[in-house]
């Protein structure tokens, strides 16, 4: 029920690197699965893609490496899966995802997961030790919080996510009035008992009680990073007024290295009212801002 951004761009071409997996190990000794680019041992910066809400591995979604090869076609590609993502555990799929998708999911082990990779990753000789972290819809929630706690980061890209009000109102305000009526009880219900086994608008009450009184843009402006924040003034997911209240958070705290890109006419996706897709001059346009970045001034 909760809309994901759909990156609607052309299929990435033959010749882009292979994608190789790698994993690194939480605490409980299950694996974080990461997918790196194949770019023989160049050095590099990395630029790290998340996705919106759902429960797809990465790599059946290969819009992500169009953004990262638009955005940063000199860097290596960083794609993260979703604790719980894909069926490669062999059981059974409830609702489409894996049951320990349901109930170990959150915007805050997203988090986690993103800092085990990173953390790996500075082992690594070729990285310059320059990420450039780009979030869509609910991935722009989660790069919000992942960015001040890497220092490493050059830049960061929210799209289509309103990360200036507490994610349960954003959610009440994009739902129709029905469900958005249902949200307080959901809410409260997902405090008490904070389960995978019980599902409302299409996440795990565990998803909601970690993610109800969030707001991201709070996280944001602790990062010292450049922000670009993406948005369509017909965004009906993420209204706009949550972004407009993001861009206001970050300068009133302070932050001077904002920049706010308000698309009129444009949706969630970045199509306009006819159907037609703006997001690769979205993008490419997001592409020109970090090319104007000056990093030796960060």
């Amino acid at each position: 029920m909760i809309a994901s951004i759909l990156l609607a761009l052309a299929t990435p071409t033959t010749d882009i690197a292979p994608m190789i997996r790698h994993e690194v190990e939480r605490p409980d000794g299950s694996a974080v699965t990461y997918w790196l680019e194949d770019t023989s041992g160049r050095s590099s910066e990395i630029v790290l893609v998340m996705q919106g809400t759902g429960c797809e591995a990465v790599l059946s979604k290969p819009n992500l490496r169009v953004v990262a090869e638009t955005l940063r076609p000199n860097a290596r590609i960083l794609l993260i899966d979703k604790i719980g993502s894909g069926t490669d555990d062999g059981m059974p799929l409830v609702d489409g995802c894996s049951q320990r998708y349901w109930n170990q999911y959150t915007l805050s082990q997203r988090v986690q997961d993103c800092l085990r990779v990173i953390a790996d990753l500075r082992r690594q000789t070729w990285w310059n030790g320059g990420i450039v972290i780009f979030g869509g819809s609910e991935g722009g929630a989660v790069a919000a919080l992942l960015a001040p706690l890497v220092p490493e980061t050059k830049a960061i890209i929210v799209l289509s996510s309103g990360t200036g009000i507490p994610i349960g109102d954003l959610i009440r305000t994009a739902l129709p009035q029905q469900m958005s009526a249902e949200a307080s009880v959901a809410f409260a219900g997902a405090h008490e008992q904070p389960t995978g086994q019980k599902r409302w608008a299409g996440l795990s009450y565990r998803w909601w009680d970690d993610a109800v009184d969030i707001v991201p843009a709070r996280s944001l402006a602790q990062s010292p990073a450049p922000v670009l924040l993406i948005h369509g003034a017909h965004d009906k997911s993420s209204p706009v007024f949550s972004a407009r209240a993001g861009r206001d958070l970050l300068q009133g705290a302070g932050k001077t290295n904002v920049t706010y890109r308000e698309f009129a006419g444009l949706d969630h996706s970045m199509r306009d009212a006819s159907g037609t897709d703006h997001m690769n001059k979205v993008l490419r346009g997001a592409r020109e801002w970090i090319e104007a970045l000056d990093y030796a001034d960060q």
